[in-house]
């Protein structure tokens, strides 16, 4: 048996030379079977072992593990370090399950003791308790990452005993006549966990097949290879379309199409998580929520988890906090192209225009007779657009609505109010504001984004092209 935890070891280089190992130790079969493995280890490779023991104050006995723990230690001469905490009431304070604060607490403690020294923090999760965790994620509803059971290293984390099942752990015990305590709240149906344990689990050993334990373990581990794919592919989906700024995250619409879907919602969740500081509460409903927005009409928001907001914009999603003033939107004050700027067009040369803190205008104009004007190709892309020149009759002017403003609509030119075209096109009251516009006077040139006016389309006539590309430039 130790040879086999040895080798897990060796396996997943879980400790070095010299390293200071924190042991979490409870004085229960498990965790007893850790530090008497790692003594065990530490005849063959040096190391310094230090015990760690949280008394929650749950039970009226507890005090009684602590003394076990402490005597255990004072045997093998181990460094041992008590803390109590009352998990319940810091469960009611901080609104957290009782599990949630116990874990919270535990690992505190165990990184306090660990401090700057070099090593690893040992817990004593095994075989059993991964598969109650692929089942507990499996009936509550999880991703892939959630039915690859629990890792055998995170972090400082390491798990030497997940090579064994909890049958192995004790048989191993009573091998050497080593005592432990007995948890009495391990053997109530209070928490989900045991549930599963008791009347689950056991039942599938009992009357399915004896190595159901060993078979669900063997099924995590390949969920788990295939999760670390899907991970990598994630992170080039993610390197590929998203860009991160300080006030927000940023997906590039066409790019992120083009992933497959099953890493479209990854990306989507490790964009969500990023923004929330969290994946708690972060479930598939809002991952499809952000999905679906992709296809929804320029402007719209909806809210998510952590004061969270996802924003259709021209070139694809924002997602921001509530509180935060999104940094892409419109500047309102209108942009007047200044006489300097039509000198730049009317020699060919290509002109940016800032609109926003991250979006540009692009324009250039193409005279009648050029070879590179190929009127039987005009460009239909989302984002740029051609225009006949000659028809501007007053300056070009980028801006947002204005009273009175309106576009023609069919080959007689007929004009429908901006107003109209909104409501027709079901776009929000509160989002109109943030459309940006390009127009001549009081009739919009475009609508970016979405159709411009008929009045302005280029046709064999067209002696003068204008060509306007809009552009967002989010920056690291």
């Amino acid at each position: 048996m130790v040879s086999k935890v040895a080798q897990y070891i060796r396996e997943h280089h879980m400790i070095e030379e010299g390293d200071c190992i924190v042991a979490g130790v409870s004085g229960g079969a498990d965790s007893v079977c850790l530090l008497l493995m790692l003594l065990e280890i530490s005849r063959v490779l040096p190391l310094e072992i230090r015990v760690v023991h949280v008394n929650h104050m749950i039970r009226a006995d507890a005090a009684a593990d602590a003394d076990y723990v402490r005597r255990l230690c004072q045997e093998y001469k181990l460094p041992f370090t008590l803390v109590e905490e009352d998990v319940e009431a810091m469960a009611h304070r901080l609104h957290l399950s009782t599990e949630e604060a116990g874990r919270a607490v535990r690992y505190d403690a165990f990184e306090r003791e660990l401090g700057t020294r070099k090593g690893k923090i040992a817990v004593a999760h095994n075989k059993n308790d991964s598969c109650e965790t692929f089942l507990f994620h499996l009936f509550r509803g999880t991703s892939l990452k959630g039915l690859s059971g629990i890792q055998p290293v995170r972090d400082k984390i390491i798990r030497p005993l997940l090579c064994l099942t909890r049958s192995e752990i004790e048989a191993f015990l009573q091998e050497r006549k080593q005592t432990y305590c007995i948890d009495s709240t391990n053997l109530e149906d209070n928490y989900s966990r045991n549930v599963i344990r008791h009347h689950i689990l056991d039942t599938a050993v009992r009357e399915i097949s004896p190595a159901a334990v060993c078979h669900i373990s063997d099924a995590c581990d390949r969920v788990n290879e295939a999760y670390t794919l899907v991970a990598d592919i994630t992170k080039q989906g993610f390197e590929a379309c998203v860009k991160v700024t300080p006030h927000l995250i940023h997906i590039d619409r066409e790019k992120f199409l083009k992933l497959h879907r099953t890493i479209q919602s990854y990306v989507v969740m490790e964009v969500l998580a990023q923004a929330a500081g969290s994946r708690k509460d972060l479930e598939t409903v809002h991952i499809r929520q952000v999905q679906g927005l992709m296809d929804s009409q320029c402007g719209k928001v909806i809210q998510l988890p952590y004061q969270l907001r996802a924003r259709r914009d021209y070139t694809g999603l924002s997602i921001y906090m509530e509180t935060e003033r999104m940094t892409q939107e419109i500047v309102l004050s209108e942009i007047v192209l200044s006489e300097e700027e039509k000198e730049v067009l009317a020699t060919g040369r290509e002109l940016v225009i800032l609109v926003g803190e991250t979006q540009k205008m692009k324009a250039k104009l193409y005279f009648g007779g050029e070879n590179d004007i190929d009127f039987e190709n005009i460009p239909q892309k989302k984002y740029t657009k051609w225009f006949d020149y000659d028809k501007i009759s007053g300056n070009i002017v980028i801006r947002t609505r204005r009273p009175g403003d309106y576009l023609t609509v069919n080959a007689m030119n007929q004009r429908k109010t901006l107003k109209a075209y909104f409501i027709d096109h079901k776009i929000p009251q509160e989002e109109r504001d943030q459309i940006c516009l390009v127009a001549d006077g009081s009739h919009v040139i475009w609508i970016v984004g979405e159709r411009i006016s008929n009045y302005y389309k280029v046709s064999e006539r067209t002696r003068t092209v204008l060509s306007l590309t809009f552009e967002e430039d989010v920056q690291e």
